[in-house]
Order: structure tokens, then sequence, then C-alpha cells
């Protein structure tokens, strides 16, 4: 039996039959030849005409897919392997609120090779073993596929079904199939989407996750999603620091005018300080100052704001974990920062305001003299300044403290999902594969 009759009798038998699809793709690939992209109705997948070139380099096809019944719309975030290429994981997510089932059980996937034209062909690559990695209730899917051998340069055809419907298009009963387009019966009868992928094209990413041994969803997970979050927080955690650095040099050369600036042998005197933010310093230097580019920046504090977090975030990362670090020994991570909300707003800015500004005499600046007092100028203009770099410091410590770092600890929180309540559909009855 020749490919061509492998492949329609491999689509028969698991109502996934391409009849008449050449002749329909052929058509409307010619219709969309000057963009490249094709769209195949309900599997959403955009293919790009895969020549020599592009079939060396080019690992995706798909950027985003419908289900066919249920018409939930998600997006391919890559095609991920090993250094050896023998191993490639096709990561997909739908929106967070999306009706998917968090269960693997309920995936199945069937794979075939496709020809330049993304015409159905037999996979080359030989003994492809699949599984199906839903992680935890974050909405991510993955497609794990395990070859004895590094994956040709082929465009493989990836049908994940799911056969647990937990959403309904009331539009479903007019519409038909999404993949008619494809003469693929089976998108009409079960909930599925197909994506085009090159394993062996040079495109693709390499992550830890994929070299490991065993494979760890948690690890995949922090290496295709939350490293990059990380490293965007991580970023704004710096220039807070920086943004915290700049109002402490203020507050440093508007105290120091404090005593150089008189109006007929008056001046200010230093204003007692928030204790919240009194003696804080920021130490290191930015990436820009360092030699080696490699920013050492940190808040050196007494005080921790309300509901805000002291953490040395440089000297670890989400995946091995912020949590352990902070939650007390016999309280759990979800009563730490139950707690922490609990805690309320920082009243530190509100604390600046209310500072008294003491003149040399003994008399108040604020209560004592009017705001339009042309004469006391000098001292109301050194008395603003001051006021306003500390307002700025406070609200700079709360954002980095309250905010930012807690950023980070929610990046924890979905690893610990992934981790805690990740599974996996493995066995020979996952995956169908057309050799």
């Amino acid at each position: 039996m020749g490919t061509k009759d492998k492949a329609l009798a491999f689509g028969k038998k698991f109502k996934l039959d391409s009849h008449h699809a050449i002749e329909r793709f052929g058509v409307f690939f010619s219709a969309f030849a000057v963009t490249g992209v094709m769209v195949i109705g309900g599997a959403g997948a955009s293919a790009l005409k895969a020549g020599s070139d592009a079939l060396s380099h080019t690992a995706l096809y798909t950027q985003q897919f419908t289900t066919s019944k249920t018409s939930l719309k998600g997006d391919v975030d890559g095609v991920y392997t090993n250094k050896q290429a023998s191993r490639a994981l096709v990561m997909m997510h739908f929106p967070a609120n999306a009706s998917i089932s968090y269960n693997a059980a309920d995936y199945q996937a069937f794979l075939l090779g496709s020809d330049k034209n993304l015409n159905s062909q037999a996979v080359e690559t030989g003994g492809i073993k699949g599984s199906v990695y839903v992680f935890g209730s974050t909405g991510y899917v993955g497609v794990l596929l395990d070859a004895d051998k590094p994956f040709g340069k082929q465009v493989l055809n990836l049908t994940v079904r799911a056969n647990a419907e937990l959403s309904y298009d009331e539009h479903e009963q007019n519409k038909g199939s999404a993949d008619e387009l494809a003469g693929d019966a089976s998108f009409d009868k079960y909930d599925q989407w197909r994506v085009f992928f090159n394993p062996g094209a040079t495109g693709t990413t390499t992550i830890p996750a994929l070299d490991a041994v065993t494979f760890d969803p948690a690890q995949a997970y922090y290496n295709i999603v939350l490293h990059e979050e990380e490293e965007a927080t991580r970023q704004e955690l710096d220039r807070k620091l920086i943004a915290m650095r700049a109002n402490l040099a203020q507050i440093q050369a508007y105290t120091s005018d404090l005593e150089t600036t008189k109006v007929d042998g008056l001046f200010l005197r230093p204003p007692s300080v928030p204790e919240t933010i009194a003696g804080d310093s920021v130490t290191g230097t930015s990436a820009a100052e360092a030699p080696d580019g490699v920013p050492t920046l940190a808040l050196q504090t007494e005080h921790t704001v309300p509901g805000g977090f002291d953490l040395n975030w440089r000297a670890g990362n989400v995946y091995d974990g912020y949590l352990d670090d902070l939650v007390p020994s016999g309280q759990s991570y979800v009563e730490f920062l139950s707690k922490k909300r609990k805690e309320g707003s920082d009243g530190t800015a509100q604390q600046v305001s209310n500072m008294q500004w003491i003149l040399s005499d003994g008399s108040d600046l604020k209560s004592d003299y009017q705001s339009s007092d042309v004469t006391m100028r000098p001292l109301t203009n050194v008395m603003n300044n001051l006021s306003q770099a500390y307002q700025a410091y406070a609200k700079n410590k709360s954002e980095y403290q309250s905010e930012l770092l807690l950023e980070l600890l929610r990046l924890d929180v979905k690893l610990r999902d992934v981790q805690s309540n990740s599974s996996v559909h493995d066995g020979s009855e996952v995956l169908t594969t057309l050799y």
C-alpha cells in the first residue's frame, strides 16, 4: 500500500480523512499566494508554503486556532525541543476564563506528515511516542513528542481532540464544520483543532526542561511562560530602585539646602522623618554602571510597608521559589498572603504631608506664615522640594515592596498550581501516528 493509500486509510479509520483537501487547498492557496498565508477553517491553521529554505528554518505554521465545535480560540506559543532535537513540545493555551477540561485524560492527538503544500503524507521520523499535558488550571495544553532520533525537516499535521466539551456554541447547529474546507468530517463530530509545525527546523526554541531525563511540566511552564514574565518584573524592580536612589539623592541635596537657605537669619530645621522611610538607602550599581552589565542595586531598609515584602529577589528565581523563604514555619503560603492583604495600605505619604516644618526661631512655616508670603518664598521652596522628594520616595518604595515584589510571588503561586495540579495522558492510545 502506497503512502497516499495509507494516508486515506488512516484518515478514514480515525475520522480525519482529507478527501478533496488537495484540490480545495490548491484553490485557496493560489488565492492567498501573494501573502503566503492560508487559514484552514476550524483547524485555525495559518500555513506558509514550505519551500526548501522555509522548511529548514520555519518551525511553526499555526499561530492561532479555533476549536471546531465549541469555537474556543487559542494561541500556539511555539515549538520547543531538546538540544538533540529528538524531543519536541507543542505548547498551546486558551484564555484563562475558557471552559476547558484540566484533565489530560480528556485529550488525544493524531499526527500526520505533510508535503511542502501541506498535503497529508506519512510521518518520516520513526518511533515517535506522544503524551498530552495540561498545566494545572492555567489554560495551557502541551503535546510532547519523543522520537528515537532527531526529527527530520518535515511539516507535521497535529490534530488535538478534546473528548470533554465543557462549553457550547449556540450557533453550532447552523454553522456546519469549520474545517469543511479540508474535508475532515471529524471536526463536525469532535471538538478539535489542528496545528502545523516542523520540529526539525532550526527555528525551534531549545529549553532546559526538554533535556532532563524526566520531563517536568512545571519546569517547562517556567521556561516557556513564567521566565519571560519574571524577567519583565525584575526589570521593573531595577527601574524602581533607580528611581528610589534618585529620590534619596534629592532628599540629601534638599536637606543640605535647609542649612544654606535663610531669610533674615531664619532657616528651616530638618523635619522629623516618618519611621517607615527613615534611614533607607539604595546600594549597588545599575546595569549601565556595572562593568559587566549586571545590576546589583538593592534596597537597605529596616521597615517593610504594610502589605509589602522584604525579599532578596536577586538571589533566587520563580522556579526555585521565593515563598519558602518568606512564609513562617507552620503557616501555609495561602494564609501568609491572605494576612498580607489584610495589613492595609501604606500611610507614609500621609505622614509626609503631616510633617512639621519648624524654623530656627521655633515658629512653624506652614501654620505661622501664609503660603503667599513672598518674603518667605525661599524657605517655602526648600520645604516643598524636600517634601515632594520624600513623597516620591515613599510612593516608589510602596510600589516596590507591595506591588512589584508581590508580582514575583504571584508567578510563584502560578508555578505551584502547575506543580500540584498538572496532569498527563500518556500510553499507546494517546497519539495515533501515520507512518
